[in-house]
């Protein structure tokens, strides 16, 4: 199913979610229902959030599981927030796993997660906005282990995938669910033709739909299998170089793993101890670079550390891009330093 964002397509698939709790929520609404609870880790996107907001699940009805050190959802906390949560009282209704978090594109143990969902009859939802198209790499595979057994997936094509935006496709096993949730079929909308086709305006919100499908068609026709899965190596490559850069850098700390190609680093220079005085200098850094105009960057924090993230993603992205964000990181720094 296409949507215009991952924010969208997730909030359709906890809507699904819902739905498939069981307590005929589409009819009686959620004032007869009983407290609902929604789990996904400290680092899932916000549009997780606002979806559950949207729903009527309420900011008390999401749980945020805790991370590891690689910043992904730590599975025996995920079992022991549904135990204490059906004790209190609560329904545990949906997970939110993600391949490709937001701030480090860290990667939730999806095959463990799957196996808690499907031994507490809990929907898994699995956000793959950013990273999902990565699957199409067979070198990959690793961090998609598990993903078959996901009630719903999402990815953005407009992420890395070079599509105009907006297109964000939504992948279900159970579309009956969706339909379930959302079908509403007015005499003014009934047509011959209604058994012999899918009307999509059953499987959301919406009943016109832009023609999105047709520029991620064009995608896949002008670059092929080969040439999509040929540029997002590159950019891996590039991503893994930069990090190397980083790593060698003594001026520099990387802050997370790189599965993909996002770089979260900071400047740490030596002797340099105070993290509030280092998270000041690091914010000084990001707008001295991007104030060059030479190149963009972005910023998040992870564990209190005002992080800088580099991303490679653009189609037209080459080695000498990342080297003249090299330079303009090193030289801004030197300038600050000075």
């Amino acid at each position: 199913l296409i949507y215009d964002t991952a924010s969208v397509s997730s909030m359709h698939a906890i809507a699904a979610a819902r739905e498939a709790s069981g307590y005929n929520i589409r009819r009686s609404g959620m004032s007869g229902a009983p407290k609902l609870r929604l789990y996904c880790s400290e680092h899932a996107h916000s549009s997780i959030d606002k979806g559950a907001l949207t729903l009527g699940i309420g900011l008390e009805g999401i749980r945020k599981i805790a991370v590891d050190t690689e910043f992904r959802m730590i599975p025996a906390e995920l079992e022991r927030a549904i135990r204490e949560d059906r004790a209190d009282g609560y329904v545990p209704f949906c997970v939110v796993a993600t391949i490709g978090t937001t701030s480090t594109t860290s990667v939730d143990p999806v095959n463990i997660i799957a196996e808690i969902c499907e031994r507490e009859k809990v929907w898994l939802h699995v956000d793959g906005a950013h990273a999902g198209v990565t699957a199409m790499l067979p070198e990959m595979n690793e961090h998609f282990k598990g993903l078959e057994r996901a009630d719903s997936f999402v990815v953005n094509p407009h992420k890395w995938l070079f599509v105009p935006v907006d297109l964000s496709i939504l992948y279900t096993r159970k579309p009956e669910i969706l339909k379930q949730a959302f079908s509403l079929v007015p005499e003014y909308l009934k047509t011959s033709e209604d058994s012999l086709v899918e009307n999509y305006m059953d499987y959301g919100i919406q009943l016109g739909r832009r023609f999105r499908s047709l520029k991620l068609w064009f995608t896949f026709r002008y670059f092929g299998v080969d040439g999509l899965q040929s540029r997002l190596r590159e950019h891996l490559r590039l991503g893994k170089l930069f990090a190397e850069w980083v790593d060698k850098d003594p001026l520099l700390e990387r802050l997370a793993p790189v599965p993909f190609s996002t770089i979260c680093f900071r400047a740490k220079p030596e002797g340099w101890n105070d993290e509030d005085k280092i998270n000041g200098l690091n914010e000084k850094l990001i707008n001295q670079i991007n104030l060059t105009g030479k190149v963009f960057i972005t910023h998040t924090k992870l564990n209190g550390k005002f992080t800088i993230r580099l991303v490679v993603s653009g189609l037209r992205t080459e080695e000498k891009h990342i080297e003249l964000a090299w330079n303009v990181i090193k030289e801004s720094l030197l300038k600050i330093l000075s």
